[in-house]
């Protein structure tokens, strides 16, 4: 796991320190690597849904099902608002994606906000629900 860690991580935490932001309110455009992700997860199928919310916004966003190791079913639900920071890292580099790059058998990495929900539709029944802060895809 260590050396999983390292050799997915580190050209990552290379690459982010030549990323940065235009301005100090601009939004979230560069990985951020503050730590390490809350759980990396095989991707086993993602949904779009748009809808209007009773808090009166509408609503863009993913969610996507993954298998968390050691797992091979969904056991879990990201939901990955379409303004949500994504990346791909291919073959060592980092390149901006849309929560639409997120495909069915994609390694992704998950930070989440502190909320995890139970029952949501975003999730497989009985999973935890999580709120994507940033994601990145690993291929």
């Amino acid at each position: 796991m260590r050396d999983t860690f390292a050799r997915c991580l580190l050209p990552l935490l290379l690459a982010s320190g030549a990323a940065a932001c235009d301005s100090a309110t601009a939004p979230a455009t560069s990985l951020v690597l503050l730590r390490a992700p809350d759980f990396g997860a095989l991707v086993i199928q993602t949904t779009y849904q748009s809808f209007f919310a009773p808090s009166g916004f509408w609503v863009e966003q993913y969610a996507v099902w993954v298998a968390i190791p050691p797992s091979t079913t969904a056991n879990a639900g990201v939901v990955v608002a379409v303004s949500r920071p994504v990346f791909v890292s291919k073959d060592g580099v980092l390149a901006r994606a849309t929560a639409d790059s997120i495909s069915v058998g994609d390694s992704i990495q998950v930070w989440h906000d502190h909320r995890v929900g139970y029952g949501a539709v975003q999730a497989p029944p009985d999973s935890p629900c999580y709120s994507a802060r940033q994601v990145l895809i690993v291929r």
